[in-house]
């Protein structure tokens, strides 16, 4: 199932495993425009067997599923969440990214709202995130769907010699 945006252009849809190359590209192109996410412009480095592999685990997982936004024929945006498993199946990781030219355009929000709604639909109770700690576009977003600050974890990641706090937010869907 697919959601159309017309005010954007925007097709938001499930990956497939024939986007993996969709995928690669788009993260050395995201990850070279802002410092923000856990990789940079070398993307996710994975190889194009290894992406569709991992496409077809989240696929195969009724607790997991991701997101691409596409805009024309290249994605825009792309947003998963990640079920855990045995006695914390009732949570689940959340990530995303949006391009940079796309930032306030909605679709944030709108791969946000899919993956809320998936998470509710599929028994998850608690949708876990971390963000860098001064990323304030990011923070205003994850707060205005209901996720709160629960805790901050110093050093989470280094780029270019400097250690950057990131702030660890949840949602629960439990109260929702």
């Amino acid at each position: 199932m697919s959601i159309f945006t017309p005010e954007a252009n925007i097709i938001i849809k499930e990956a497939k495993p024939e986007d993996a190359a969709k995928l690669i590209e788009y993260t050395k192109f995201v990850g070279a425009q802002t410092d923000n996410l856990s990789f940079g412009k070398e993307g996710i480095g994975d190889a194009l067997e290894v992406e569709k592999e991992f496409i077809e685990r989240i696929n195969s997982d009724p607790r997991s599923v991701m997101y691409f936004a596409w805009k024309n024929d290249d994605i825009v945006g792309c947003a998963n969440i990640s079920g855990m498993k045995r006695r914390m199946s009732h949570r689940a990781n959340f990530a995303i990214s949006v391009a940079k030219s796309e930032w306030g355009s909605g679709i944030g929000s709108a791969l946000l709202e899919k993956c809320i709604s998936f998470a509710k639909d599929n028994g998850i109770e608690i949708i876990n995130l971390d963000t860098r700690s001064d990323n304030i576009r990011a923070i205003s977003l994850y707060k205005k769907f209901g996720f709160v600050k629960i805790g901050q974890m110093p050093a989470f990641s280094k780029i270019k010699g400097e250690y950057i706090d990131a702030d660890l937010m949840y949602l629960d869907l439990r109260e929702k």
